[in-house]
């Protein structure tokens, strides 16, 4: 890890000097009487804090010990201060108020750094005056987190883990620890959401894994109780699933504002090298090392986690023997209805439930896969049922027809809003199954498309393709550009996205319709190649790798 503690005390240093510009900057601007551009936030300084004073604790930083830095901290914790509310609360701005979760999200940056000030203390009344601030600002704000609430299921273990690190800080006053377990005892008796594959309710792995790992190890460290790092064994393990060919994070299942953000899995180093570097697993040393060494060969900046790893001496001193992520995969998971495959040319995932039930991914290069359905209510063919064997699936749905009928008895009302329609009657006069088949193939996947029932509905196989790649077909060759589309009516479509080229096809062109003006999905990112053909009808497509 020596190597790589370098990189993360630089990531450190670079981020505490963008703390100190920005001091430099907010003083100027008040100094000069400017309006703030920005809305007033305790959360970027407390996280920025924890790397300063990692590097002002680290024999090994410029920052050691550096009167200037010392004297920000102190201004930045004077700040916080002011910011913080009556109740102990910080706000997020943008929409929480008041907000439990938020402060328990700051507490743990508060409470990491108050354990540096304790673990590498010179017995300087300065260090002793900075450990005074961050208690203060702490037990205050376990004030607001024990009598706070939550919105959304991630927030529950946030709140948790603060209440049991509150309660072990201050557990001189009897009483108000007493309260904070009681308080987290509550939260735990609703039962953690992981289930058997370490999988989340919110099922985020962009980022709210992360954070419910957090708060997992948090509480084992607490505790003692390993159930809780049972939790984070099986997410990691997970998480080497959901990891693409090209070393980036599968997103386009999760249910929170990472969906679809691709981003390399940097913030789950520190949690991969936790456990790797308490008892062996060979599977957790290969990442957490190609994660680290990977940032680093990319340049880009370390991830933030110096302020957790210089609370453990194990994570100093590990030693990484092992390399790499899992080269190939098959596995289903049953619970969110998600197939993830990766194979030596290509990698794909399926999705039960969602409009995008199919995507396909090569290096960089991803493609996405939809069956457009105007058909009454419906815009989408959206799978109601998955079977999943070895080198195939198959996805199905039944859509139905129907026409409101009239009211048995009067309503009361004229005004069309107030009546309750879920009372009506309804008609159902049709119905539209379809299935499809996905089989994998030594450079590709062929999908069967079929769909019977009601004659005559015009259906859309879409596939979308990245803005920007380069199409080539027999007949023409353009750069597709965001938000458009085009009708693939015969033979195959070449596409190329940097070094990547794959092929899709055959086309099949009975008509031109694209979808319904109301409530339809606009792939406005990206480009649209749509095969359409009229029901009943089945029809192969083909997505192979050409290289």
């Amino acid at each position: 890890m020596e190597r790589y503690m370098a990189h993360l005390l630089k990531g450190a240093e670079i981020r505490t000097q963008r703390f100190l510009d920005s001091q430099e900057k907010d003083a100027s601007h008040s100094m000069y009487g400017g309006i703030r551009s920005t809305i007033l936030e305790a959360k970027p300084t407390i996280y920025a804090l924890a790397a300063a004073v990692a590097v002002y604790v680290n024999k090994n930083s410029c920052y050691y010990h550096q009167r200037g830095l010392y004297e920000a901290i102190n201004l930045a914790l004077d700040f916080v201060g002011r910011t913080q509310r009556e109740d102990g609360s910080f706000d997020y701005p943008s929409c929480n108020f008041k907000s439990a979760p938020d402060t328990s999200f700051c507490f743990k940056r508060l409470f990491a750094a108050y354990r540096l000030l304790v673990r590498y203390d010179d017995g300087t009344r300065q260090m002793e005056l900075l450990r005074e601030k961050y208690r203060a600002l702490m037990h205050r704000a376990l004030g607001a987190i024990l009598t706070g609430g939550f919105h959304t299921p991630n927030h529950r273990w946030g709140i948790t883990a603060a209440l049991m690190q509150g309660a072990g800080l201050f557990r001189e006053e009897k009483e108000f620890a007493g309260q904070l377990k009681k308080r987290a005892g509550q939260y735990l008796a609703e039962g953690i959401d992981g289930d058997e594959y370490g999988e989340y309710a919110e099922r985020s792995t962009g980022n709210y894994n992360a954070v419910v790992n957090n708060a997992m190890m948090a509480l084992f460290q607490e505790t003692g109780d390993d159930r809780f790092l049972g939790y984070v064994r099986r997410n990691l393990h997970m998480m080497l699933h959901y990891i693409d060919p090209d070393d980036t994070i599968f997103t386009q299942n999760s249910t929170r504002q990472d969906k679809g953000k691709q981003d390399h899995p940097d913030k789950y180093f520190y949690q991969y090298l936790y456990l790797c570097s308490r008892e062996e697993n060979p599977e957790f040393d290969a990442a957490a090392h190609k994660i680290i060494r990977d940032n680093m060969e990319r340049g880009d900046l370390a991830p933030d986690c110096l302020h957790i790893i210089m609370n453990h001496d194990e994570m100093i001193n590990h030693h990484f023997e092992h390399y790499g992520f899992l080269q190939e995969y098959r596995q289903y998971f049953s619970n969110s209805g998600v197939l993830r495959v990766k194979k030596p040319e290509y990698g794909y995932t399926v999705l039960n439930g969602k409009s995008a039930f199919l995507f396909f991914k090569s290096k960089a290069m991803m493609l996405g896969v939809k069956l457009g359905e105007s058909y009454c209510d419906i815009r989408n063919f959206i799978p109601q049922q998955i079977r999943v064997e070895e080198g195939h699936c198959e996805l199905e749905a039944t859509a139905k027809g129907w026409y409101y009928l009239p009211f048995q008895e009067p309503q009361g009302t004229s005004d069309w809003w107030k009546m309750d329609h879920g009372k009506r009657e309804k008609l159902v006069n049709s119905f539209v199954k379809t299935v499809v088949g996905i089989d994998e193939l030594e450079d590709g996947l062929e999908l069967t498309v079929k769909a019977e029932g009601l004659s005559g509905l015009p259906m859309r196989l879409e596939i979308l393709v990245p803005a920007g790649a380069v199409l080539d077909h027999e007949a023409f060759y353009l750069t597709a550009p965001a938000g458009e589309g085009m009708v693939l009516r015969k033979g195959n479509l070449r596409l190329q996205e940097d070094l990547t080229v794959m092929e899709i096809g055959p086309g099949f062109g009975e008509h031109e319709f694209q979808g319904h003006y109301s409530g339809e999905e606009i792939n406005a990112s990206g480009y649209t190649v749509y095969c359409n053909a009229y029901t009943p009808f089945e029809k192969k497509f083909r997505i192979r790798v050409v290289r």
